[in-house]
């Protein structure tokens, strides 16, 4: 039984003796690193660049076995998670609907607003001060080595620690690490909504996975008469977010039936059955940065190393970094040694996953027809190799958080 770590109620010792952190992003890592961080004697503002509802933004995760875990170990996996639905694992299928192979794992998913707007709820439960509609512009380290941070609005803050948890296109990442790389586009664009349908789709636990001629497509029939889906393609040339919101649903859906016309029939099927807001985006990465941190600034998260999304695994990195920084910051209290510490126990999993998250991007739209006889040949096998290999993907394992202030 996985239990909630306690708050630790007395100062924390180590090198630095301020203990304002001020965490930017609150999305999935920014709430979480910052519960954590409540919890373990640290004085947290959280903020975020937008002021609307979270759950109005945004289509769904899919939130693998580990970033539930996280979520139970803090103790809140009940209350951010109650509005997901449980997936009891994943279908392949090739473009003339021949079965390929099955993934057994239990998975989660849930909006990605729903999910954030539960964690900033839970943070600020735990004594987090919440800010919106705070965009950062400006970051300035000052000679003790503490931050002051600018926002769009004129307004300014100080902190001992910054994080920086504001994802693919980071500003904090931007300001403080100026010789890093930017996000660039990843010749993906992705889609998602939630379609109402009839009876002849049950509710059967599983998310079913297309490898169409021309895009990947995916369903989980989540309650009767509603379905969640997304769909990749890759599109060479960019467009931007704004270039794409300028197209109606109406104008989208039709491109996307069009895009599967040749695939097997539910996929058009779902899509046309599209009811509400129908979202797409550009699809961005970030090179694997070879400095996370700056002195006591340290960026985690898609901020740090965002992926493609073939594997599904985002979240789950954003919710591991989160916890594991946490970790590290118990054990050793002085920032800068922390954050050092924390990226080279990192780096190698984030740069695993992103191999498998390029693999499976290779499998989704083979060019050739020889290319998708090999991948279907291929990809039972290989479903059923990285099951196997499991320790190294879903199968991480957390490290217990440590008494705060006691070096490991």
């Amino acid at each position: 039984m996985l239990t909630r770590p306690p708050r630790e109620e007395s100062d924390v010792s180590g090198a630095r003796t301020d203990r304002n952190v001020a965490v930017v992003g609150g999305g999935v890592a920014g709430p979480t690193v910052a519960i954590g961080l409540a919890r373990s004697g640290y004085e947290v503002k959280l903020y975020e660049a937008y002021a609307r509802r979270v759950q109005d933004v945004g289509s769904f995760f899919n939130l693998a076995p580990l970033g539930r875990k996280v979520l139970e170990t803090l103790g809140i996996a009940d209350r951010a998670l109650k509005s997901g639905t449980i997936c009891t694992g994943i279908t392949f299928q090739n473009h003339k609907g021949r079965w390929l192979a099955k993934n057994p794992e239990t998975t989660t998913n849930i909006m990605r607003g729903e999910l954030s707007a539960a964690l900033r709820e839970a943070a600020v439960a735990e004594g987090v001060q919440l800010f919106t509609e705070k965009r950062l512009d400006a970051l300035t380290e000052r000679p003790d080595g503490s931050w002051e941070l600018g926002f769009a609005d004129d307004s300014s803050a100080e902190a001992g620690i910054v994080i920086g948890c504001d994802g693919v296109h980071s500003d904090v990442r931007r300001l403080a690490l100026p010789q890093a790389p930017g996000a660039s586009y990843a010749g993906v664009v992705g889609s998602g909504g939630l379609s109402e349908v009839g009876e002849q789709f049950k509710v059967d636990g599983l998310f079913h996975m297309t490898f169409g001629l021309h895009g990947f497509f995916g369903y989980q029939t989540i309650r009767p008469g509603t379905i969640l889906w997304f769909e990749n393609h890759y599109e060479y040339e960019e467009r931007t977010m704004a270039e794409l919101a300028r197209l109606s649903n109406a104008e989208w859906v039709g491109s996307l039936v069009e895009r599967h016309r040749t695939d097997p029939g539910v996929v058009s099927e779902v899509i046309k059955a599209s009811a509400g807001e129908v979202w797409r985006w550009p699809v961005y990465e970030v090179q694997q940065l070879e400095q996370w941190h700056r002195g006591t600034a340290v960026v985690i998260g898609d901020a740090a190393h965002a992926i493609q999304p073939h594997l599904g695994v985002g979240a789950t990195l954003a919710l591991e970094d989160a916890y594991e920084l946490t970790a590290t910051l118990r054990r050793q209290p002085d920032a800068a040694a922390a954050f050092a510490a924390f990226q080279a126990d990192r780096s190698a999993r984030t740069k695993e996953m992103n191999k498998q998250a390029q693999r499976m991007g290779a499998f989704m739209a083979p060019r050739h027809w020889w290319q998708r006889t090999m991948r279907d040949l291929i990809l039972p096998v290989a479903v059923r190799s990285a099951i196997k290999r499991s320790e190294q993907g879903f199968g991480y394992r957390l490290q217990p958080w440590p008494p705060a202030g006691q070096i490991a």
